[in-house]
């Protein structure tokens, strides 16, 4: 078996265990706040903070499993924890979303002011500030259009924590100077856009877990790479499947049919080898079939003329060297 690369950078999960550590500092501030000040509004945000550290927890114990070699129950691995976790901060941002629509009208009914004190916008502020970075940082990994889900929904849940803060120090410096509902009416909007990013996170993260294949670029990419090898005379019917936030390939590689089932072998392992240096493809199976015969009339024939199956072989990577 062929050696694996380990597939999350230790950089996310240092993003992803400083993110609970925030969430846990902010939901002791908050708490002490509401418990000196009797502030709904940090009660409400230390809420808040208490349901990111679940959901961040989920998501290191996602990169966590996500690390473990494939197994007797899992031959393929484990990597489809990764956007498992990813689909469950979703739900948890729709969760906040609901919630800030729900407490917005609620305030505006109820036409109370919140409890004025000068640490609010302290801690709101530093909230928002970290959040920030810890958006930043996220950003910096992996500024691609598709990163790593348990990536991404940090990132997302960081943004609209961010906006948030900003919201409650507004809603603070309303109440104070006369405007309490000021926030209210800016909160049900916001919480309009934090649903639409748990929907677009979901959008992202289902087809993981279906066994989306990768875009039209990439495959063709995948396919220039197999063409490239020595040997290699055509390429077709290449299957490609996510794994998770990796690959499982299937193809079917056309050699010269003169050559013996030893030399078909090398190809093939030749293939695989190169399709594994990838840092997205986690399986590779390759089927040899002589060029000029497509994969149907070679059902029970090999290269050589023999009535056994055509040859196929495997390989992928592992947590360790084998």
């Amino acid at each position: 078996m062929l050696a694996r690369r380990q597939d999350h950078p230790r950089a996310v999960f240092a993003v992803a265990i400083g993110a609970v550590v925030l969430s846990l500092l902010l939901v002791a501030a908050l708490t002490t706040v509401y418990v000196l000040y009797g502030s709904q509004l940090a009660l409400s945000q230390a809420a808040d903070s208490f349901a990111d550290t679940l959901t961040q927890v989920a998501l290191v114990v996602s990169l966590f499993i996500a690390r473990q070699p494939p197994d007797a129950e899992h031959h393929y691995g484990h990597q489809r924890a990764e956007p498992i976790a990813a689909l469950v901060a979703s739900v948890m941002i729709g969760v906040v979303s609901i919630e800030v629509i729900r407490e917005a009208i609620t305030a505006i009914f109820a036409g109370h002011a919140p409890a004025m004190h000068w640490s609010l916008p302290l801690i709101f502020g530093i909230k928002g500030l970290t959040k920030v970075v810890m958006g930043v940082v996220c950003w910096r990994i992996d500024p691609s259009e598709d990163p790593n889900p348990v990536l991404r929904a940090i990132y997302v849940d960081a943004r609209n924590d961010a906006v948030l803060s900003i919201l409650s120090v507004v809603g603070y410096f309303g109440a104070k100077y006369g405007a309490s509902s000021v926030d209210a009416y800016l909160a049900i909007p916001i919480g309009l856009w934090i649903g639409w990013s748990a929907i677009d996170l979901a959008q992202d993260t289902v087809p993981l877990l279906m066994g989306q294949a990768p875009s039209p670029e990439r495959q063709a990419e995948l396919e220039e790479v197999v063409c490239a090898i020595d040997g290699v005379r055509e390429v077709r019917r290449m299957r490609i499947q996510h794994v998770g936030v990796e690959l499982d390939l299937d193809v079917h590689v056309y050699v010269d049919p003169d050559l013996s089932l030893r030399e078909a072998h090398a190809i093939g392992r030749a293939v695989e080898r190169r399709l594994i240096e990838e840092d997205d493809v986690t399986h590779a199976m390759v089927h040899m079939e002589p060029e000029g015969e497509t994969p149907s009339s070679l059902m029970g024939e090999s290269l050589s003329g023999a009535t056994v199956p055509s040859h196929h072989h495997g390989s992928e990577k592992q947590a360790a060297e084998g």
